[in-house]
């Protein structure tokens, strides 16, 4: 297999504002329902993330600021993958597709010995077990069978993850649409990055935030809920 040496692009500083809450307000009463905990607002940033886009073939995908475009070749297969390292802190990322209906496209994270090349799917190979996979079906993919109980990804949704590298184990929760989403995994490497994957002509990833943020938004006890093991076979 050849490896096209891959492009850097930096991506766009994104907005961000911080709320600093009273420390002399009096402890609300919890919500009754666990699901109003999970339909609460994005935790404010800490601070927005400089990243870099790494780009295997530039003939075939463009970054316009924050936009990552498939061109419009068909049959070509783009996983992105964005640095820097995520390797301490509680992190968010996400965007939103537009303009893929036809193929999957896929959002996830690697451990961050994983390389992408020109024209691979990011489960090619080693990758497989090296990747998280979520599939705009809504299933999740890494070793094994593949998983239901995510929401399906629409077009112009958001879509996000987070990662805590702050407790042990580490986790990886998604979210669509600001709603946590049932299907987690725990045990992720100590050092990963996020990537995306796109297919379509002419399809593209926004990127709204890559930060760190204040507080986990993961709070479980969804309906439906499932966790699951890094490197571990997955089974239905």
């Amino acid at each position: 297999m050849s490896f096209v040496q891959p492009d850097v692009f930096r991506g766009a500083q994104i907005g961000q504002s911080v709320i600093v809450p009273n420390p002399l307000l009096k402890e609300q009463p919890k919500p009754a329902l666990k699901l109003q905990q999970i339909q609460q607002s994005v935790p404010s940033s800490i601070s927005t993330i400089p990243y870099y886009s790494i780009i295997p073939d530039r003939d075939h995908v463009q970054q316009q600021e924050n936009k990552i475009i498939r061109t419009n070749t068909w049959n070509y297969q783009s996983t992105v993958a964005f640095n820097p390292f995520i390797t301490s802190e509680i992190v968010r990322f996400g965007g939103f597709f537009k303009d893929h209906p036809d193929s999957y496209f896929i959002i996830g994270i690697s451990d961050s010995s994983a390389v992408f090349g020109s024209n691979e799917y990011p489960a090619r190979g080693d990758n497989k077990k090296k990747t998280v996979r979520y599939f705009k079906d809504g299933n999740l993919g890494h070793i094994g069978d593949t998983i239901k109980g995510n929401s399906r990804i629409e077009e112009n949704k958001s879509v996000a993850m987070e990662v805590n590298m702050n407790i042990r184990p580490r986790t990886l929760t998604f979210f669509y649409d600001n709603l946590e989403q049932p299907v987690s995994v725990i045990n992720i490497p100590s050092s990963i990055r996020f990537y995306i994957y796109l297919c379509d002509k002419n399809s593209s990833f926004t990127i709204i935030k890559f930060s760190n943020v204040q507080y986990s938004s993961a709070k479980g006890g969804i309906k439906g809920q499932r966790i699951v093991d890094w490197g571990k076979k997955w089974k239905i």
